[in-house]
């Protein structure tokens, strides 16, 4: 009976525990599909800012001034757990690409944890939003710490199907230079301001497009790895329920079976009395 008891026990803990994951999963879901349908938005406006720099890069001085401050790698992991390895395989890739002048920006609780446990020590890092209105405000934040950078490289998960991901590199500073080859307009853009000006303008907001994009891509890449984290878990409640069903069961059968010998022990002491 004590032993059909504790199975049964376990058997509540594990429905309660099967229930969270399921739970779990399913905002899971709910998140990357959010950020799956921004997507498209933020590489949309990444492409306009693009063609922007493209057209009136021509018209800025050749002396611009360089900047100074120190290069920055800004890595993005996730500010919450249930993510299986994304935040150690971002870190490490980070660190695999890391260059000795690079001052190290980590994004995100669990990122930062993950470099604290290989004894590296960051600077200046920021959260990590986990809803999909939450990006713009974080990408403003962080295109103004990177705007003063000599150079800039992300370090960010995105998607790859399914509930897979990969570790992307990108550089977004130094601007990219114009192909010779682009596609400018014979006729010079219309403006108002003075080129030098314009562009100054639209470096920053690449910085933010590309960040806002980036960051969008680690968000459905961390719900990729939520949902196939919670999957795995799903799978393997239901096999421990399962056992733990059988073992119930036979713990049941054991029970009625020494109940039954009792019973017929006593008749026999009685007719034999």
């Amino acid at each position: 009976m004590e032993q059909l008891t504790r199975i049964e026990a376990r058997l509540d803990s594990l429905g309660e525990l099967s229930e969270l994951t399921g739970a779990l999963r399913s905002v899971a879901a709910a998140r990357l599909r959010e950020a799956q349908a921004a997507l498209t938005g933020t590489r949309d406006y990444c492409a306009i800012v693009d063609r922007a720099i493209a057209e009136i890069s021509p018209l800025a001085g050749a002396g611009r001034t360089e900047r100074k401050a120190p290069a920055v790698l800004l890595a993005i992991g996730s500010e919450h757990g249930f993510v299986g390895g994304f935040n150690r395989r971002v870190v490490e890739r980070a660190l695999g690409e890391r260059r000795p002048d690079e001052r190290l920006v980590l994004v995100g609780r669990r990122a930062q944890i993950a470099a604290a446990e290989r004894g590296i020590a960051t600077g200046d890092d920021f959260p990590m939003t986990s809803r999909e209105e939450g990006v713009t405000p974080l990408a403003r934040r962080m295109a103004r710490r990177l705007e003063t950078a000599a150079s800039a490289r992300l370090v960010y998960a995105h998607a790859s199907g399914g509930a897979g991901y990969e570790i992307a590199l990108r550089q977004v500073l130094p601007l990219p230079k114009v192909a010779e080859d682009a596609a400018v307009r014979a006729q010079p853009p219309l403006h108002h301001l003075p080129p030098d000006e314009l562009l100054d303008g639209l470096a920053s907001e690449y910085l933010f497009a590309e960040t806002a994009h980036a960051l969008m891509e680690s968000l459905a890449a961390e719900n990729a790895a939520r949902l196939q984290t919670m999957d795995a878990a799903s799978r393997n409640i239901d096999k421990r329920l399962e056992t733990l069903r059988r073992q119930a069961r036979a713990a049941r059968q054991e029970q009625t079976t020494a109940d039954m010998l009792d019973v017929v022990t006593g008749a026999e002491a009685v007719n034999h009395g």
